[in-house]
């Protein structure tokens, strides 16, 4: 039996924004099978099953009330009027909109868990929600690939900005709440397929390191770009190249990312600089693209390096005296 996920569509008319308010089509807001969307899923699974299951319930709400439509310019007008009657959505009777990050916004504040920003979208969803400490992210191609062992209320989000949806029924291999194994960097080998803080870590390094970690950035996830990025570091730095990160090779990122940073230092300050190397980029105010533009850098230019890098390997930087970021696919450290 497929599985069920329930998501705030698009509008009456097929597009983002424009239409009347409340669900003129019945699709605006509703369920379909589950899909591998293009962009890639993450999954967000509730640590305590109670708040699975009351996401759960007002997304499936949320798609029968007629009253809810799609609409990206007044995507909160739901949450105001939700708010008024305890989140529970079935109770909403004035014609509202949402759009699908909102809608999940309103979910978990339903399940009881407030205080998400207004701004809450799919591009800083990721980030939201680790915040709240009331989300497990599960990594991988068994949990993001294929809907087998998803769980009613788990939450799915795009890898980068575009969509997310609740899912509402049980995959065949559902094993209930989860909380997998976390290793410290050093503790096993990390080899193609492993999963976990460790891996993120060897990702930044070698984002530092000018390798590309491609569209999904330090995702913690080692897949293809991983082992390509590390296949590359082990050959320029004389490795056996096994795409494998065991104790010479971790050795060796270790005291390259050092040497990178030890080479900028000047007396006491040490300024490391982002290098724009992949053409023009934006200069914007968070990491993802739903983050305001403050300007655009050019090819060659360089930029204060803040010495963080998102999970979508996205570069802090200091530009006109504020903390700000450009995409890792642009920007190289050092």
């Amino acid at each position: 039996m497929a599985v069920k996920v329930g998501s705030a569509r698009i509008d009456e008319n097929g597009k983002a924004h424009g239409g009347q308010a409340g669900d003129q089509t019945g699709k605006e807001v509703s369920t379909q099978n589950w899909y591998l969307h293009s962009k890639g899923w993450r999954v967000f699974r509730a640590k305590n099953p109670s708040v699975a299951e009351k996401i759960a319930q007002c997304m499936e709400r949320a798609c029968k009330n007629s009253k809810i439509g799609y609409d990206q310019y007044q995507r909160n007008t739901l949450y105001k009027a939700a708010e008024k009657v305890g989140f529970d959505v079935s109770k909403v009777t004035t014609p509202c909109e949402t759009d699908c990050s909102a809608l999940v916004r309103v979910c978990i504040a339903y399940a009881g868990i407030t205080g998400l920003p207004e701004g809450f979208r799919t591009g800083n969803m990721p980030s939201n929600l680790n915040k709240t400490g009331t989300f497990t992210e599960l990594t991988g191609s068994k949990y993001q690939s294929q809907s087998t062992y998803l769980g009613r209320g788990d939450i799915l989000v795009t890898k980068t900005s575009g969509h997310t949806v609740v899912v509402l029924s049980n995959g065949s291999k559902y094993e209930g709440t989860i909380h997998p194994v976390e290793y410290a960097l050093g503790d096993r080998t990390i080899k193609y397929g492993c999963e976990g803080q460790d891996v993120k870590l060897m990702q930044e390094m070698l984002l530092k390191l000018g390798y590309d970690m491609g569209s999904w950035g330090c995702d913690g996830d080692f897949g293809d770009c991983t082992d390509l990025a590390l296949r590359a570091f082990q050959k320029d730095a004389r490795l056996d190249v096994d795409g494998e990160c065991g104790p010479a090779t971790l050795v060796a990122l270790e005291k390259a990312v050092e040497a990178l940073e030890g080479a900028a230092c000047s007396g006491d300050s040490c300024p490391i600089n982002v290098t724009i190397v992949g053409g023009n980029c934006y200069i914007r105010t968070a990491p993802n693209t739903d983050g305001k533009i403050l300007g655009v850098a050019h090819r060659g230019d360089t930029l204060p390096y803040g010495g963080q890098v998102s999970d979508g390997g996205w570069l802090l930087v200091q530009y006109k005296g504020q903390n700000a970021w450009v995409s890792g696919k642009y920007g190289r450290i050092g």
